[in-house]
């Protein structure tokens, strides 16, 4: 299997990190690919701006009628023409992925949601707008039927009541992998986008593969994007041969001012050339400075999506 190759080529990366690899080496182009023979994928249409609405812009356009990770924000997002519309994924106990944002502690509904089935989740209760609880494949649903937004899948590190365990980031990367295969059956590759945890701990004592190890193996093999949320040198994205940085503009440039925390600059990471996209660009002063890259940034998520456009062009 594709991702099997994949994951040894990625578990041989961790074990000998210390050697590196030079800068033109890359150890994913070889694995990515198309789908499963007979389906149709298909390709959005070109929107004219690389705006990602953080869980569809729900803050912007109310949370109360446009909830996070509901379909009705994912609609504001698609209707706003963005280009990118970000999302929360979970596996449940049943093997499927919910979309929600889950609680502290990592409850949807009040339950943990590997432990419990999609239906039973839903009818533990329903988003205040009235919607049920969107599983990943509603999502796609949405988006192939608009032909333009496409997902970007956030793979969160799992914390269970504020601990991080094995349970936990085995979930974690499960979530993503069983998320790969539902983009597969569904010809949704070229539609869906991760960004995955920054966490580098190993999801077992008795394996050097991480969370997003695992993440970047599923998605390389079905041959969709992956980007890693670490904050570190940038030589190490390309000495581990990852060729995405999705980072928070709290370590670059927040709130008017620049951070550069350790020294590691926007140019910094684009002189390393890498793709780099930054989350959430939401005041004026930040959007306002960010733009000055748009040309040259991969995105710029944010939660007030409207806003941003209207400043792109």
């Amino acid at each position: 299997m594709k991702y099997d190759k994949m994951l040894m080529l990625l578990t041989l990366v961790a074990a000998g990190l210390a050697a590196g690899c030079s800068d033109d080496e890359d150890p994913l182009k070889d694995w990515t690919g198309p789908s499963k023979p007979g389906t149709e994928i298909k390709t959005p249409a070109e929107v004219g701006n690389r705006v990602v609405a953080h869980r569809g812009g729900s803050t912007e356009a109310g949370t109360r009628q446009f909830p996070d990770n509901s379909v009705a924000a994912l609609n504001y997002a698609i209707g706003l023409g963005c280009y990118a519309s970000e999302c929360d994924i979970y596996l449940t106990k049943d093997d499927d992925v919910v979309v929600a944002h889950a609680s502290a502690g990592c409850y949807i509904n009040n339950l943990k949601p590997w432990e419990h089935t999609l239906a039973e989740l839903r009818a533990a209760g329903t988003l205040d707008n009235g919607e049920q609880l969107p599983s990943l494949a509603d999502f796609i649903d949405v988006v192939l039927e608009a032909g333009t937004t496409r997902l970007w899948l956030d793979v969160k590190n799992i914390t269970i009541d504020g601990k991080s365990t094995e349970e936990g980031r085995e979930a974690s990367a499960r979530a993503c992998e069983r998320a790969c295969e539902i983009i597969e059956e569904m010809g949704a590759q070229n539609f869906c986008e991760f960004i995955v945890t920054g966490n580098a701990t190993k999801i077992s004592s008795g394996s050097p593969v991480t969370i997003w190890q695992r993440s970047l193996a599923a998605a390389g093999a079905v041959g969709s994007n992956a980007g890693w949320m670490s904050f570190r040198n940038p030589a190490d994205y390309i000495s581990y041969g990852y060729p995405w940085a999705n980072l928070s503009t709290e370590n670059l440039y927040f709130e008017g001012k620049t951070v550069n925390k350790n020294g590691y600059s926007v140019q910094k990471f684009l002189d390393a050339g890498l793709k780099l996209s930054v989350y959430n660009a939401d005041l004026d002063v930040d959007m306002d400075y960010y733009l000055t890259y748009k040309d040259k940034l991969y995105a710029i998520c944010t939660n007030y999506p409207r806003k941003l456009l209207g400043k792109w062009n």
